[in-house]
C-alpha cells in the first residue's frame, strides 16, 4: 500500500492590517484509460509544486481523486506517482505542468503511463566538476555510477549511455522533429557511448556496480587538478575514450586500465573522442538498442532553422533507465524527460556547476545479507540526493570479478 503524506500551507500579509490571501483547494482528476493488463494503482501519492515559491503540497488518492486543501492561488506543477506489481513491479507516473489554479473545487485532469522498474539504474551522477585554487575549472573527473538493483544478473554489453536533446540552450524553444509519434521516443544529441562486448563478457551480479569514468585516471593528482578533484577513477570500469589522444595545447588523455567505450555514433565528428556531459546538469538515458546504431540516422531539429542541432530517435521502450538534472529551480518549468521516464528533477547548489558535488539515488531498504535495494519510483525529485562529496561505489557496492585492476581504498 503506498502511504500518503499531506501537508499545508498559507501566506499571510507581511501587513497585518491587510487581507490574508484566501487558501482554495484543488482535485487531481487521475486518468488510467491508457493503462493495459489490468494495471491499476489503488491510492497514488499527488504532488503540487508552486511555481514561484516552491513550496509543495502533497496528498493521497482515493477512488481516482486527490484533493489538496489550503493552496494558494497561482500556477503549479503537478506530479502523480504510484506503484502496482504482478510479479514486475511497474511505475506510474504523470505530470502536468504551468497549471493555473485559482478557484476553488478545480478540477484537474492528469493521465498516467506505466513503466516497468528496471534491474540497472543510475547510482551516483558526478557532474558538476569543482573549483582549483587558482580558481579555474576541472570537469574531467565526471563519473556515472550505474548499480544492479535486482536479485538477479545482468550484463552490462551493448548497453549506451548519452544525453537528451529537448530545446534550445536558452531552454525557451522546445524542438520538434520529422519524425511520427514523437511521444514514443526520446531524442539523443552529440555522441552515444556503447560498451562493448559479445553479450556476456561483463556480468553485474546484485548489487555490484560499473563505474563510466569520462576518463579513467587519479584526478586528485596535483598535476590535473592541483588536489581538488575529489575523486580517484583510476578503479573504474569504463572510460568514454577510445584510445589516447590530445584534448587541447598540452592536456593528453591518456588510455588507462578501464575498458574503453565505443563512440556508436558521432554525428558532428569530434576528433577529440571523449564524453563530457554539461557540469550545471542533463537528461541522462541508460538504453539498450534493438538494432544498430547509425550517425546517417541522425536527424535535424526542424523548428529552429539557425541551430545545428542534430538528434537520434531513442524509442522509449528500450530506456533502461534515466534521470535529469538541471541548473536550478528556475527550470522547474522546462524539464525534457517524459513524466514515464522522470517525473522530477535534482540540481546542485549554486552555482549550479564546479561545485564538486554529486547526485546519488536514496536508500529504500537492506538485504539480510547487507545488499542494498534503492528507491526507484522514475522521480529523481523523490529518489535522489545531492551529497557535498562523490563516493565511487558509495555504500559498499560491489566490485564486478572481471574488473582485475580495481584497488579498495
Amino acid at each position: 500500500m503506498v502511504m500518503a503524506a499531506a501537508a499545508a500551507m498559507s501566506i499571510t500579509s507581511c501587513d497585518p492590517s491587510e487581507n490574508t490571501v484566501s487558501a482554495i483547494s484543488a482535485n487531481v482528476i487521475i486518468d488510467e484509460s491508457g493503462l493495459e493488463n489490468g494495471i491499476s494503482v489503488e491510492t497514488y501519492i499527488v504532488t503540487f509544486t508552486n511555481v514561484n515559491t516552491g513550496l509543495t503540497v502533497a496528498t493521497g488518492s482515493e477512488n481516482g481523486i486527490a484533493t489538496a486543501e489550503e493552496l494558494v492561488p497561482g500556477l503549479y506543477n503537478i506530479l502523480v506517482n504510484g506503484q502496482y506489481s504482478d510479479g514486475t513491479i511497474y511505475i506510474i507516473s504523470g505530470s502536468a505542468t504551468n497549471v493555473n489554479i485559482n478557484s476553488d473545487g478545480q478540477n484537474i485532469p492528469v493521465t498516467v503511463a506505466a513503466s516497468g522498474q528496471s534491474a540497472l539504474v543510475f547510482k551516483e551522477i558526478y557532474y558538476a566538476g569543482c573549483t582549483m585554487s587558482n580558481g579555474d575549472w576541472y570537469f574531467r573527473d565526471q563519473f556515472y555510477e550505474i548499480y544492479n538493483n535486482s536479485d538477479e544478473t545482468v550484463y552490462a554489453d551493448g548497453l549506451c549511455i548519452a544525453e537528451t536533446i529537448f530545446s534550445d540552450y536558452s531552454f525557451t524553444v522546445r524542438y520538434q522533429y520529422p519524425i511520427a509519434n514523437q511521444d514514443y521516443y526520446v531524442f539523443v544529441n552529440n555522441t552515444i557511448w556503447q560498451i562493448p562486448g559479445d553479450g556476456t563478457q561483463y556480468p553485474v551480479k546484485p548489487g555490484e556496480s560499473i563505474v563510466i569514468a569520462q576518463w579513467g585516471t587519479n584526478h586528485q593528482d596535483e598535476s590535473l587538478s592541483q588536489g581538488a578533484s575529489p575523486v580517484d577513477l583510476s578503479g573504474a570500469d569504463f572510460e568514454a575514450l577510445e584510445g589516447e589522444v590530445e584534448a587541447g595545447t598540452g592536456i593528453v588523455l591518456t588510455d588507462n586500465r578501464a575498458i574503453n567505450m565505443v563512440a556508436a555514433v558521432n554525428p558532428r565528428g569530434y576528433n577529440t573522442p571523449q564524453w563530457l556531459t554539461s557540469t550545471s546538469g542533463s537528461q541522462y538515458i541508460l538504453f539498450r538498442p534493438s538494432t544498430p546504431l547509425r550517425t546517417s540516422d541522425f536527424l535535424v531539429a526542424t523548428n529552429d532553422e539557425t541551430s545545428l542541432s542534430t538528434a537520434l530517435e531513442i524509442p522509449i521502450s528500450e530506456v533502461i533507465d534515466a534521470v535529469q538534472a538541471v541548473s536550478g529551480s528556475e527550470r522547474l518549468n522546462f524539464l525534457g524527460l517524459p513524466t514515464m521516464l522522470d517525473a522530477g528533477t535534482i540540481w546542485v547548489d549554486d552555482p549550479g556547476s564546479y561545485t564538486g558535488q554529486s547526485i546519488s539515488r536514496k536508500i529504500l531498504s537492506t538485504e539480510d545479507d547487507g545488499r542494498v535495494i534503492y528507491q526507484d519510483t522514475n522521480n529523481t525529485s523523490s529518489d535522489f540526493q545531492v551529497n557535498d562529496t562523490p563516493v565511487v561505489r558509495r555504500n559498499g557496492a560491489g566490485v564486478p570479478s572481471w574488473n582485475t585492476w580495481y584497488t579498495a581504498e
